[in-house]
């Protein structure tokens, strides 16, 4: 009989099996180029003429001669086994064939958007930015093919976002940063002076993702996804550090250190620009968590607190919503003299962690 052998619940080999005593016997005293021509393998259901048969390596155990393929077999494909064993020494020949169907693997869960950030209910009406979170990998260059800013009235704002060739994702494709056209949010550029600003303060949006955009296994996303917001006053202030509050636990303790900020800072930024240290300059290992609307973020050691003076380091490339950074306001190149060289890498701001277990 001719099967397929599997391991680990894997499909890994094809064997003939409970041969004929003589055939096996005739079988062992064969060379290993005979035993590749008694038993091959080949994809596809029909013979073709010239067709290669799959490589691999063939071995008798006892009354079966099994072959395992060089590379691994693959689901949804179908191998067809030839058996031929010619007759010798008053055997009878003995001719076999079969095709096995290997199961397509099972498709994933249609992918879906799981958060959109900013989280808040009311954005600036100089927003930047949206980050879109998918819950598996997608398709790279069909986004704005799929996304719509609705205003009030329910109809599409014309030309909102800035239609990159490259899409920003990261990658694992499974965010994608969105981009406001600037040009329609920095004042006197020729956009937003024919076109207006894509947002205004008080008008009620809907930032939509259609379900017709496919993920990375050729799925339709599983839904639409809707995110509603309403733009307020547009923010055009730097941000300052020495506005954050910071709550320090205290030491011995695991506790996270708690750090909130006057209004939402960029979500993705945030996981990675704001470092402790040390008061002798170590940095410290831990969990960074980003909080609700973004207008927090805690750091939990690895170790426990000692007691001490530490300092948050804060990376300048820092943003809030609408793309002010730290001592740096978006509209700057446009409108202001600002000396780069003059603006420092990293600010810091020191705190303490007092002694005493909470």
């Amino acid at each position: 009989m001719l099967r397929i052998v599997e391991e680990a619940g894997l499909p890994v080999a094809f064997e003939a099996a409970h041969l004929p005593a003589k055939a096996a016997a005739s079988l062992a005293k064969s060379d290993s180029e005979a035993l590749g021509n008694a038993l091959r393998v080949y994809v596809g259901r029909a013979a073709t003429e010239g067709q290669p048969a799959i490589v691999g390596r063939h071995e008798l155990a006892g009354d079966a001669l099994r072959f395992t393929p060089s590379f691994p077999l693959k689901a949804g494909l179908d191998y067809r086994i030839e058996f031929n064993l010619p007759a010798s020494g008053g055997n009878n020949r003995l001719r076999l064939e079969k095709v096995i169907s290997l199961p397509a693997a099972p498709r994933p869960a249609a992918a879906k958007v799981t958060t959109i950030y900013p989280t808040a209910a009311t954005l600036p009406e100089n927003q930047l930015r949206f980050y879109l979170h998918f819950s598996a990998p997608m398709r790279r260059g069909e986004a704005y093919e799929h996304l719509q800013l609705l205003g009030e009235d329910g109809k599409p704002v014309h030309a909102p976002f800035l239609e990159l060739g490259e899409e920003l994702w990261d990658p694992s494709a499974t965010r994608l940063t969105l981009l406001i056209d600037p040009g329609r949010i920095k004042k006197g550029l020729t956009p937003r002076e024919e076109h207006g600003p894509v947002l205004t303060a008080g008008g009620i949006y809907k930032l939509v993702v259609a379900k017709g955009w496919r993920d990375a296994s050729g799925q339709v996303l599983a839904e639409d996804f809707t995110k509603t917001f309403t733009a307020g006053p547009a923010i055009e202030r730097v941000i300052d550090q020495q506005t954050w509050k910071v709550g320090p636990p205290r030491s011995g303790s695991r506790s996270p250190l708690v750090v909130r900020f006057p209004y939402p800072l960029d979500h993705a930024l945030l996981g990675r620009t704001i470092t402790v240290e040390s008061a002798a300059g170590q940095r410290l290992d831990g969990e960074v968590t980003v909080g609700p609307e973004e207008k927090s973020w805690e750091f939990r050691p690895d170790q426990p607190w000692a007691a001490g003076a530490y300092d948050l380091v804060i990376d300048t490339v820092l943003e809030d919503q609408a793309g002010n950074r730290v001592g740096r306001p978006f509209e700057v190149d446009q409108f202001t003299h600002f000396d780069k060289s003059s603006a420092p890498e990293f600010v810091r701001l020191p705190f303490k962690i007092v002694p005493g277990r909470e």
